[in-house]
């Protein structure tokens, strides 16, 4: 069953269960008002009855005012009583012979009448009327009402199912789009469910470029990896070829070695940034910049290179295994792709602190694609609160940016878990 016609079931339900609630107590209130009348008649019939019973020596009640009170509007029965002795009886036939020795006091209800008694001195009169007339206004009333109460059930069922067409629109489209996995235009309204609806448009379209990015990511991994891997078995091939160990031959397949474990350091450090899986610690930036200037001296010595380090102590929120993957991959990409000199930059200025690698390079093309070393330093970027900027050249300069944080009151970056996350 449809969340539509769940919905217009329980409308019609409600509405036939509230109009049935309200059915029945306007028929007590309406039962209630009629015996009120009931009660006030009989007390005018019964003062009136004994006032001309106390006039009468025979204590007999005149025929025409037997005739107005007891076979009007509300006919009734009557009996005049002497102490006990019964003096006069009129009015309707039938009356239970109970009520001829009815106490003085509120009216009561017996046997389908109401009646009601009088006394002065050793006067009593007894009036009494059936209460056929009242209950059949009763049953009258329920009789009307019930035709009605499932005419008013089936129309709101029947109203909510239509008008609940346009406001469930919104989902329908949106189970349709999550079916296929393809987003789908702004979806209209303002109400509850088209919230709900445009917000899990809104992660449907997220999920999409999510799954493309991971696509393209898969897709330059697999490229990244093809070409090392492929040298590395060529070179053991040969190797294996060979009677003799060939170092020269050695030595190359240690640099493709190196190639394969930092692209999985690479792999390893965008999972981890990805994740969140964050070990925040205060880093001195420029202690940092200068373990990775030691680091890739001897390379940029290799490729006839100037690598210089400027700056100053600078302290930041952040975590350092990360970091220190980020910065390799802008060094290495600027020793190998760019050109001139080589600067390593650690500064603070007023938007916070900030590593920065130049080279006298133009920089990549702005149709490139993002390589892994990028998009690794990017991400990792990203995850300690920060940002990557790339100013094309010459010169060009990859700008890592951090919010400045003292030693006392460390403040973490946004979106980063507390200290102590897992290895």
């Amino acid at each position: 069953m449809s969340l539509r016609t769940r919905i217009a079931l329980l409308t019609g339900l409600v509405a036939f269960f509230g109009l049935a609630l309200g059915l029945f107590l306007s028929s007590l209130l309406l039962s209630r008002l009629a015996l009120l009348e009931v009660d006030r008649t009989l007390r005018l019939q019964a003062r009136t009855l004994l006032q001309e019973a106390l006039a009468e020596p025979n204590r007999q009640v005149p025929p025409e005012e037997e005739a107005d009170l007891l076979f009007g509007d509300f006919p009734a029965a009557a009996w005049v009583y002497e102490g006990e002795r019964l003096v006069w009886q009129e009015g309707l036939p039938s009356a239970p012979s109970l009520f001829k020795g009815l106490a003085p006091g509120r009216p009561v209800s017996l046997g389908g009448w109401r009646a009601l008694a009088l006394e002065r001195g050793r006067l009593r009169v007894v009036v009494a009327q059936p209460l056929g007339l009242v209950e059949r206004l009763a049953l009258l009333y329920l009789r009307l009402g019930l035709p009605l109460l499932l005419l008013v059930g089936v129309l709101s069922g029947a109203l909510a199912y239509l008008l609940l067409r346009p406001v469930l629109r919104p989902l329908k489209r949106l189970a349709e789009a999550a079916l296929h996995f393809e987003p789908i235009p702004p979806l209209p309204g303002r109400d509850e469910v088209a919230g709900l609806a445009q917000a899990f448009a809104r992660l449907l379209a997220t999920l999409k470029e999510e799954r493309a990015r991971e696509q393209a990511f898969l897709a330059l991994a697999s490229h990244e990896l093809k070409t090392p891997i492929a040298a590395f078995r060529v070179g053991l091939e040969n190797l294996l070829a060979q009677e003799r160990v060939d170092r020269e031959a050695l030595k190359r397949l240690k640099v493709q070695a190196e190639r394969l474990e930092a692209l999985a350091e690479n792999l390893l450090a965008l999972s981890r940034a990805g994740a969140q899986d964050l070990r925040l610690a205060e880093v001195d930036l420029y202690a940092l910049a200068s373990e990775a200037f030691d680091r890739f001296q001897p390379l940029a010595v290799a490729l006839g290179r100037e690598l210089v380090l400027e700056g100053a102590s600078v302290k930041v929120v952040a975590d350092a295994r990360l970091l220190e993957r980020a910065l390799n991959n802008l060094l290495q990409n600027a020793l190998l792709h760019g050109q001139g000199t080589v600067r390593l930059r650690v500064g603070q200025d007023a938007e916070g602190a900030y590593l920065e690698v130049e080279d006298q390079g133009p920089g990549p093309s702005a149709r490139a694609r993002e390589g892994l070393g990028l998009r690794v330093a990017r991400q990792v970027a990203l995850a300690l609160g920060g940002s990557l900027a790339l100013v094309p050249g010459p010169p060009f300069r990859a700008r890592l940016r951090f919010s400045v944080n003292s030693a006392s009151s460390p403040r973490l970056p946004p979106g980063a878990p507390s200290s102590g996350g897992a290895a």
